[in-house]
This record gives C-alpha cells, structure tokens and sequence, in this order.
C-alpha cells in the first residue's frame, strides 16, 4: 500500500495485480483493512456477470480493471435511489478516461477505505446530501492516477514519452506511431508502475461524462425486476422473524405466553430480547401469526408518555424563553425599539414519518465465531460496529454487505443502528440465518420520526419600509443540533473557515440582507421518544417560517414577494440566480385565471433552489395543486437527470409532508399504523413537475435534501394569494383543505 499525502490529505491509491491479469485499484481514506472477505459477494447483489477468472477473485475494497477491459467501480455511499451507483462512477471515469459502456458499478464492502471524506473520514455515512460532495474530489484523483500509470506503462512498452500518448474510452493512444492499447492489455503492467504523487486533473471544460445524462447503471436491472433490496436475499436454510415491541417506547416484556404462538404451524421458537418479543418462523406469514398470537405483558415502568396535545403545548410555552444563540450579529433590541413597526408568528410542525417504500429489514447469519449481514443502511459503519458489540465480534469476524434501499430520507442513517441491534440480537440467540423483518406497521410505529417542532419568527419594519431587525426562535429535539455543524465540516475539511457571519448565513437559511439578527433555539432532549434526522431535516421547519413571513413582510410594505426578495439578495447572487430563473420559467405573476402562485428560496448543502407553487382552491376548499418549477444550482451537476430526479422526488416527498405528514401520540402510543392514516402523495395528486438547473461553475453541492424545505413555503404562500389565510402549521389537512 502506498501513501499518497501529496495526492489528497485524505486518499491512498493501492494497487496490485489480479489473478490471470487485470488491475486493481483501493481507494478512500484511512488505512485500516475492512475485516471484510470480499466486496459485496452476496448470492443477491447487484454486480455484473464474471465475464474472466479475473473478474470471480474477491478482491475486497478495489476498483477493477479487467483483461477484458471491464471497468468495476465499487462505490462506498449508500444507494437510496439517489444514484450513487451512477454518478460516483462518473466520477472515476471521467478522470480515467474510461469507455463508460464498459464501467459496472457495486456498493463497497464497509470499510475505512470507503469512508465518507464528507465526515473526515471516520464515517461510512449517507447523509446530509453528502455523497457526491463528500467523493467527488477524491474519486477524481483515484480515477487521475491510474490513468497516469496506464499511460507510463503504454509508453514503456513502445519506448515513448508518456506525454506523447493520451487517451479515450479505455485505451491509451498513440497518434505518432499510429497504436493503441487496451486498458485490459495494460492492467497488469500498469500496476507494476509508480504510484503518481501529484496527477494531471482534468479541466472540467474537458469533461465528456461528468456533465453528461447516461442511462443509470441500474435502471436494466430496476425495469426488469432483477434488481436486489436488502428485503429481496434469500441464502440457505434462512429462517424469518419479525418482533412485537411495546406499544409505548422503552416499554420491555415483562411476562411472556408463547404456547397459542409456538402452536402456530411453521413457527420455530420464540425469543426475548431487549426491545420485544421475536417470533421465528419458517416464512413470513407463520412469523406474522405468531406473533398475534403471543400474549405479552409489557413493562412500562420506563415507557415513553409523550403526548402530541401536550408536548404542543409545551413547546409554545418555550417559545416564550430565550434558547441557545445562534446567530446575533447588529443591535436587534436597538432596532426593534426605533422601529415602525414590529410583526411576528408562531408556528408548529408535528412529528412525521420517513414512510420509505421498502420497511426495515436485515439478514444476519451468525454462528458463534463470525457473522454475515446484509441490508440497506445510510450508516454501514455505525451498523457493523453495533453488530461486533452485540454479536460479541471484532470487526474482522463480521462480513457487512451493503444493499441497496427502496427508500431511506434518514431513516436507515440511525447512529444508533437500532433495527440492525435488533436483528443481531436475534440471529444470536438463534445462531442460523434468519431475516428481522418491520412490516409497515412497525415501520410506521417504530420511531425515529422527524422531531416536532415550535417556530417564532418576529421582524421590525423602519419609517423607510425596511426590515431593520430579524429574530427567530426554534424548539425541538436536539437531533437536529448536529445539522447546525454541516458548513463547520465543509470548512473543516478544506482546513479553512469562512467569516461567522457567513457560516451562520448558510446554517440558519437567512441569506436576507437584514443588519440586525437574532436566532435561538431550545434544542430539547426526550430520551423517551426516539427521533432523527429526516430529508432536509430542521430546514424544512425553519425555512418553511422564514419565507412565509418574509410574504406576509412584503405585502406589508405593498411590494411584490418577489421583487422583495430580489431587493434583499443583492449580495447573493447565487441565491438571486436561482430565484430569478424559477420566476422566468414559472412565468411569475402571470399564472392563468383561477390559479395562484407562492414563491420561496434557500441555500444549504452549498447548493440553492428557489421554488414557485401554483395551485387553485374551489369555494368547497378542494386544494389542487397544478405545479411545482424548480431551479437548482448545485455548482457542477455530475448526471442532470440525476438532480432532476433527485430535486422531483423531493418535491413529491416535501408535498405527502406538507398536506398529509403528521403521527400522533396519545398518552406515548403512535396512532398511525399505515398509509391508510399516514397518507403519501397519490399519482392523481401530483402535479406537474419541472425543473432547471443553473449551471454557476462552482463546486458541487448536495441535492438529495434540496427539493425539499422550499415547497412548503411556496405552497402556502400561493394559498394565501388564493384565500387569504396564513398556513401556521402542518399538515394543511389541519386547515379543512381537501386535497384532489
């Protein structure tokens, strides 16, 4: 292994031969080995056919490059359905100079080379939009050096100068001697060569894949079927459980009745562990049988009572109570004494579920001495570390294969690892392959929601019309303090940090240009409710007050939101970009007749997006929505069609949040139990969906979470052109509007 310090502060490259010839390439950060007997060698996963012996050795945590010329990338990022599996390997190939018919793309083994250099590479982590920002460089110059060492080998083999040779789709060329080779041809004489320390990167006015819109990886494999979830493996002699938790959270089963359940035909046994009851069966339905038939009497001595009425309630009494500062800058009291006029909101957002498509699942197989895992995690390091502890393993003995997921928006990236502690708990007492699955009820009452949330918002109006002070007051669960960090770990990474009032302008989502500001928040802690992030997280509560109230200022001072807007970006351009192309291509201000529009904007994830909603509302409140334009600059979009999905499906998710998105507690019992109480969005209920990107040059952004925290503003500020009223809280079933 080589250490490449002058490379990247974060990267290595390791290369060495594969048996019958090829190439192999490690890369990522750190320099620990994974413990993990080879990439994800599943008897379900994603890979190509092995079309040379080259192609069945397992390799571990490589890129491959074949004799036949095939080109394996494996990617350490999660796949949500983001893309990851596509646009990471544009990336490599890009740099490399690969024929992109030719590159096949797996999910990496979890491992410190596959770390997120996001997280500063302590984290296998897909979260916070960090999977294209977090590879993007690194994987450049992981792409850069074996194209470097391709060259030099070529130009041995014909005693030429390697900066006489280039190359294109796969092969380095000689134009003067009129030859070329194959990357296949090269692989293994490449590998013998010396490591570049410092290698040519592209100009990306060079680029002829990152930028471009190929045909996902998996879209084949998606279409016809074929394509494996953590929900889809099957391996031999694999048992199912599923497990009855308690209705209230931290309940535990105190006295156990298992005979009507083990009467149950094709139910094994059943096992106790710390969160509830497992009942093992042959298949699911016989685990599912079981398990209403077992009779438990919980404990619930140290049960959550969360209340929604009551924690409502509370939250608005803090509001009242000054919280932790987070942004000051100017004389807010000052300003607020001298001005005209002073206005403010409240508003709440109740706890909500991630409803991913595919619910919780893992396969474990555990027999005393080592362990195989396999599911779909945003948090496979986290996971694998849970797993060894409560397996009784080191990390060398477990094998932890990442899959793919229908679905995640933070639920799957839980630092607690709970539902992979619970299936680990399981196969150890069971100790032969089995599969914990969640049904839609579990999933649905499981926990881990979007944390409630109470938001106060105030500004001061001066004698000229203008904002002269801002405050803005949060109270939430403390889950959301660790987003407060995102632009901290940017800068971190870079080894630079931008003036605070520029940081706490990204963070706080208040790009305005406002002089006097103050923010706060109560970060609460409810240990007896689980909550976690979920897609856009506090922004999608936090903006939804911020540019709501920023309507309800401009009508105030009788100036178009718009044009109020533009007057308090001027020293923003990249936000001002973003709202001026969604106004040009949403025609704003002439929507036709009967049709309203709302507009909002944001920065986050070093990525923008503003939003125009159009909707029309009938005398009988029957709500339509018509149509959402985006515009999105995420500095250098790798695959446009995959920010355009990304930013759509977003939109889809922001807008099941907005009108339906609301579980209850009474008493610390979940009310909803599926999509029949917790609705999402429906075909017939979508709108019309479009989206520009802007292209502004700048380094990449994240986009995952970006299509979300915009919509809701905008929808309820184009209700209000409809009706007049002011949208305080969410979901707007809570406003009587019948969504058609």
């Amino acid at each position: 292994m080589t250490d490449l310090s002058t490379l990247s502060r974060r990267h290595f490259i390791r290369v060495s031969v594969l048996a019958g010839g090829g190439l192999l390439v490690a890369c990522g950060g750190g320099s620990s080995s994974s413990g993990n007997s080879g990439a994800n060698n599943s008897p379900d996963d994603n890979a190509g056919t092995p079309s040379t012996p080259a192609d069945v050795i397992q390799v571990g945590e490589f890129m491959r490059i074949s004799t036949d010329n095939q080109i394996t990338i494996l990617v350490g990022a999660a796949e949500i359905g983001q893309g990851a599996l596509t646009a990471i390997p544009m990336i490599v190939a890009e740099e490399l100079d690969a024929d992109w018919s030719k590159v096949t793309s797996e999910l990496s083994p979890v491992a410190i080379k596959f770390n997120n250099p996001y997280f500063q590479n302590l984290l296998q982590f897909t979260v916070a939009s960090s999977a294209i920002r977090g590879y993007f460089e690194g994987q450049r110059r992981v792409g850069a050096t074996v194209r470097q060492m391709l060259i030099n080998a070529a130009a041995k083999r014909w005693d030429v100068s390697p900066s006489s040779l280039r190359t294109e789709a796969s092969h380095v060329i000689d134009d003067v001697g009129g030859r070329s080779a194959s990357y296949g041809e090269l692989s293994s004489a490449a590998a013998l060569e010396n490591v570049p320390s410092n290698p040519t990167l592209k100009d990306p006015a060079s680029y002829r894949i990152i930028g471009t819109s190929p045909q996902r990886l998996d879209a084949v494999k998606k279409t016809n079927g074929s394509f494996k979830y953590g929900m889809d493996v099957d391996i031999p002699n694999m048992l199912t459980a599923v497990i009855a938790r308690p209705p209230r959270f931290n309940g535990q089963a105190l006295n156990v009745d298992d005979n009507a359940a083990l009467a149950v035909p094709g139910v094994r046994s059943v096992h106790t562990i710390l969160n509830g009851v497992a009942v093992v069966a042959d298949d699911f339905w016989a685990a599912e049988q079981g398990r209403k038939a077992l009779v438990v009497q919980w404990n619930e001595l140290l049960a959550g009572r969360t209340d929604s009425a009551t924690q409502r309630t509370a939250y608005n009494l803090r509001l009242n109570i000054p919280g932790v500062p987070i942004r000051n800058d100017g004389l807010v009291l000052a300003a607020q004494t001298l001005a005209s006029q002073t206005l403010s909101a409240d508003y709440y957002f109740p706890f909500m579920a991630h409803a991913a498509m595919e619910p919780l699942n893992v396969v474990v197989d555990y027999d005393g001495s080592s362990a195989e895992i396999w599911t779909g995690t945003q948090s496979a390091s986290l996971d694998k570390i849970f797993a060894g502890l409560i397996l009784g393993l080191p990390p060398g003995q477990i094998n932890f294969h990442v899959m793919p997921s229908g679905g995640g928006f933070g639920r799957r990236g839980n630092p607690l690892a709970d539902y992979v502690r619970d299936a680990c708990a399981v196969a150890k007492s069971l100790r032969q392959p089995v599969k914990v699955i969640w049904t839609r009820e579990d999933d649905m009452k499981g926990g881990f929601y979007r944390p409630a949330a109470a938001v106060r918002v105030s500004a001061s109006i001066d004698s000229a019309n203008n904002i002269s002070a801002w405050t803005h007051r949060s109270v939430t669960q403390d889950v959301t303090a660790l987003l407060y960090a995102e632009n901290l770990l940017d800068s971190v990474a870079d080894f630079t940090l931008p003036p605070l009032k520029e940081l706490t302008d990204f963070e706080t989502g208040m790009p305005y240009k406002i002089d006097n500001v103050f923010m706060d928040a109560h970060l609460t802690v409810n240990l007896a409710m689980p909550a976690l992030w979920m897609r856009s997280v506090n922004k999608f509560t936090d903006v939804f007050a911020q540019e709501t109230f920023i309507d309800e200022l401009a009508l105030r001072v009788n100036k178009n939101p718009y044009n109020f807007r533009r007057d308090l970006l001027t020293e923003k351009p990249r936000h001002l970009a973003v709202l001026d192309a969604v106004a040009e291509a949403a025609n704003w201000g002439f929507s036709g007749t009967g049709i309203s529009q709302g507009i909002s904007v944001m920065g986050h994830w070093n990525s923008f997006v503003a939003q125009v909603v159009e909707v029309s509302i009938s005398a009988s409140r029957e709500l339509t929505v018509h149509r959402v334009v985006s515009a999105v600059d995420c500095g250098t979009a790798v695959n446009p069609d995959l920010v355009k999905a990304q930013v759509e499906s977003a939109v889809i998710f922001a807008l099941s949040s907005i009108l339906f998105g609301e579980i209850l507690l009474e008493d610390g019992v979940v009310q909803q139990s599926n999509f029949d109480d917790y609705p999402v969005l429906r075909m017939y209920q979508t709108p019309i969906i479009e989206t520009i990107i802007v292209d502004s040059g700048n380094p990449v952004g994240g986009v995952g979470e970006l299509g979300v925290p915009c919509v809701g503003p905008a929808l309820a500020n184009a209700i209000f052109a409809a009706t007049g009223e002011r949208i305080r809280e969410l979901p707007l079933t809570h406003s009587n509007f019948k969504i058609v």
